[in-house]
């Protein structure tokens, strides 16, 4: 990648703030269960219990600027993904289980070969994989090469979106095609988190021109018009049950194992099983009817391990957890009334009792693994600390000087397909009784869970997760006004405005402790949520599939890279009692 002058200072400042702190916790999370690299064997299929497994397809509209488009990572690219040399089956310095944070020393090119920062004008410039095709879909487009003008409409048409985050691509003053495999992105401001917005981030896989255009540039939510240059093509859909991806025989990458080079993918198809019942997906992984399970509760652990020894076991720190507040609503407009929710909460209880001690206090806004930015608990200050203590007394006192001696009745939506939160919501309507604050607890499917965020009658209490992204993704999306993914409505001008001055910044010891800083500050005095303890989550998979060590995304949940390098031992899967797939 050619580097400028103004890219080595980049990377010696603003890329390595981000993300080089996965650190020595990162490191540790890493398992090498194998370091057998065998000759791959072709076709079988891979049946997966993915990490939403109880969440079925919503929407495969890219125009839409929905949170995931499903499983659209598996047939779309984006300009660079995660390098897996450097997970597990590497030098094991990332584990590859975050859903949206890879380091930039950790990112390879993917439909950018490579790419450049240029200066007079400042521009961002990436050369455009050769060799890459678009196969030909029915009804929609004939096969073709991919090219820069792809790549430059599907970034200028996703702009024109109704529906985009706000702010998101304002630093990019104009995209160009200046040849046929260069594309330009001209910028008009210097944005610090460019490498999530535009290479591997949420909302930048592209699709073809072809695609996009449809309903009058509208896109459409027909999977079966869906296309993309991955390893996979989308080809069923059976609502609440599965969602099957063919081989792509037209897919782009190798892989080089013991010297030798290898078309992608290996195996002929993978099975998302959509499975909300938390039995039901161990029964499914304990008989083989699916081959990897990549979440579960420490409550089955033991239970896989002993009836179904043969399994591969891993844990790993899961997403952060919060009871979001309307801020922007009586009485939760009164940071002594958020104050006194968090202090009504026994967090060291909830960590003992339902998630068996396996977990973190403190994980949110910013993660445990991000050792250059996280604030241990110990090491806030003191109004910070007290948040994660057990204070029902002062919580009653807080609420009576905000003008609520009494309490009050307010309403907490969450979705029934969360397991954690099910079981949580028994001791939140509990721990809020004993000072008089009567829960109404709303359970509703995901679909209406997700619809009800950000609605104006959202619920004033809104308990859900969050993948634990990277330091600039959490302070925007979660906190700046009017933001997308902001459910407790938190509006703090000073937040606003020192998070877009971060964004300009380039020189790390400046940058560095105002980001710590803006975290500590939404902890200790902001208070827009009721901070939650992440828990330890665990997966399995079988012996018998290979050139797999648990990894579970290569972008923002973006695994298909990662699947099309599984194969399956079918004699292996046969002498296990597993019938052929």
């Amino acid at each position: 990648m050619k580097t400028t002058n103004f890219q080595k200072l980049f990377l010696l400042t603003v890329c390595m703030v981000f993300f080089s702190s996965c650190g020595e916790k990162e490191q540790a999370d890493v398992q090498k269960v194998s370091s057998e690299r065998l000759p791959p064997q072709y076709g079988g299929t891979v049946n997966i219990l993915t990490r939403w497994a109880a969440i079925n397809a919503l929407n495969f509209n890219q125009y839409d600027f929905v949170w995931k488009t499903n499983h659209d990572s598996l047939f779309l690219e984006t300009l660079a993904k995660g390098d897996l040399d450097f997970g597990p089956r590497g030098t094991g310095e990332n584990s590859f289980k975050s859903l949206s944070y890879i380091p930039d020393k950790h990112l390879t090119g993917e439909l950018a070969e490579s790419w450049s920062i240029e200066q007079d004008p400042w521009r961002i410039v990436f050369n455009i994989r050769q060799g890459v095709y678009w196969p030909a879909k029915e009804g929609v487009m004939e096969r073709r090469e991919l090219v820069a003008e792809d790549i430059v409409f599907n970034y200028t048409h996703m702009n024109t979106s109704p529906r985009k985050i706000p702010t998101w691509w304002d630093f990019i003053r104009e995209w160009k095609a200046e040849s046929k495999y260069t594309a330009v992105a001209y910028l008009q401001d210097w944005n610090a988190n460019y490498g999530y917005r535009l290479l591997w981030g949420y909302f930048s896989a592209i699709a073809p021109p072809e695609v996009l255009k449809m309903n009058d540039g509208k896109g459409s939510d027909n999977w079966r018009l869906k296309t993309g240059t991955g390893p996979y093509k989308l080809t069923n859909i059976r609502p609440d049950d599965v969602q099957v991806y063919e081989r792509n025989e037209e897919y782009w990458d190798k892989e080089i194992i013991n010297g030798v080079e290898y078309d992608l993918p290996y195996n002929d198809r993978v099975v998302y099983h959509i499975m909300a019942d938390e039995s039901a997906q161990i029964a499914a992984v304990r008989t083989c009817k699916v081959d990897i399970l990549e979440a579960f509760r420490w409550q089955f652990a033991e239970q896989l391990k002993r009836s179904a020894p043969e399994l591969i076991v891993q844990s790993y720190l899961g997403d952060p957890q919060y009871l979001a507040l309307r801020n922007d609503k009586p009485p939760f407009d009164d940071v002594r009334v958020r104050r006194a929710m968090n202090l009504a909460i026994d967090q060291q209880e909830i960590l003992d009792t339902i998630l068996n001690s396996e977990g973190e206090i403190l994980n949110y806004p910013f993660s445990a693994r991000w050792l250059d930015y996280y604030t241990p608990l110990d090491e806030l200050p003191p109004e910070g600390r007290e948040l994660f203590e057990y204070h029902p007394e002062k919580a009653k006192k807080l609420l009576a000087e905000a003008g609520y001696p009494d309490g009050f009745e307010f309403d907490i939506n969450y979705a029934v397909e969360n397991q954690y939160h099910l079981d949580l919501m028994a001791m939140l309507e509990a721990y809020y009784q004993r000072i008089g604050v009567k829960v109404v607890a709303k359970p509703l499917d995901y679909p209406s869970f997700r619809a009800a965020m950000r609605a104006p009658d959202q619920a004033l209490g809104y308990l859900t997760r969050a993948d634990e992204g990277n330091p600039f993704q959490v302070l925007r999306s979660r906190f700046v006004t009017g933001q997308t993914w902001n459910p407790a409505f938190h509006s703090d001008k000073w937040h606003d405005e020192t998070f877009f001055k971060a964004l300009t910044m380039k020189d790390r010891e400046e940058l560095d402790p105002l980001l710590k800083k803006m975290n500590v500050r939404l902890i200790s005095e902001r208070v827009p949520m009721v901070w939650l303890p992440t828990p330890t989550m665990y997966e399995a998979w079988w012996p018998y599939v290979k050139n797999y060590w648990g990894e579970h995304s290569i972008g923002t949940q973006d695994p298909g890279p990662i699947y099309a390098r599984i194969w399956i031992d079918q004699k292996m899967r046969k002498e296990m009692g597993c019938s052929n797939n």
